[in-house]
């Protein structure tokens, strides 16, 4: 019950010490017409892995919902599913959205 009690207290602090999500790089894998990398930062003091939430093509039919988690040195990367070459990256319970078209 404790280490319940206490994995509850460190996943919620999380968010309180991660500033903003920006996505660092968005570009197509390969030769591949829908597979793109998506890399980013989470920028702020972190205490423990920051958990990213990633929507590719928003507004679109197609939209594709990733969930990931930043490193201790807040960065992530991930491999996406896009026909329309945008995406959009916040943190876990925040209203902050980093947005980036396919380069």
């Amino acid at each position: 019950m404790k280490l319940m009690i206490a994995l509850f207290i460190v996943l919620t602090t999380t968010s309180v010490f991660a500033n903003n999500v920006k996505i660092t790089s968005f570009v197509r894998a390969g030769n591949s017409d829908t597979l793109a990398e998506l890399c980013g930062l989470v920028e702020g003091t972190l205490a423990a892995p920051s958990y990213v939430k990633v929507s590719v093509d928003p507004g679109t039919r197609r939209v594709g919902t990733y969930n990931t988690v930043a490193g201790l040195d807040g960065k992530f990367c991930l491999v996406v599913l896009t026909y329309y070459g945008r995406a959009e990256a916040s943190h876990v319970g925040d209203k902050k959205v980093s947005v980036a078209n396919l380069k």
